[in-house]
């Protein structure tokens, strides 16, 4: 069993980032704007991505919202993409960098089935580069 990781309004996104490949040290968490929904599958979305320096209250969407997102193995990867969307209007992927060290999102409706723990364990088998939380 997982730790449970908090996301609230005054944590910084490199804390989360960071807290997030700790429990799962296969996988990466990412943050963008909602713009970037229009080119997931499409196109690269770093441009879209938010500043890591910034609290997750600064770079959020959807304000007057005190939202708290609570992450653990038992969550699936698409119900926490969805409730970034719905808690803080961000959109966040589940990234993960293969054997031959290509970085890849999760943006296939099996892999947004799995939980976190299940995704993780699989890229550990297949042989996915840990401990990259950027």
């Amino acid at each position: 069993m997982s730790r449970e990781i908090l996301v609230t309004a005054d944590k910084r996104v490199s804390e989360l980032m960071k807290e997030f490949n700790e429990v799962f040290s296969y996988l990466r968490l990412r943050l963008y704007t909602s713009e970037a929904r229009l080119y997931i599958g499409v196109d690269t979305l770093t441009p879209y991505r938010v500043d890591i320096d910034s609290l997750i209250g600064d770079v959020r969407v959807k304000s007057g919202r005190d939202g708290v997102i609570s992450i653990d193995g038992a969550k699936s990867i698409g119900a926490l993409e969805q409730e970034f969307y719905d808690t803080f209007g961000l959109v966040a992927q589940i990234c993960y960098t293969s054997a031959d060290g290509n970085n890849t999102y999760t943006y296939q409706k099996e892999q947004d089935q799995m939980t976190l723990s299940q995704f993780n364990a699989k890229c550990e088998a297949e042989g996915c580069i840990s401990g990259e939380w950027k």
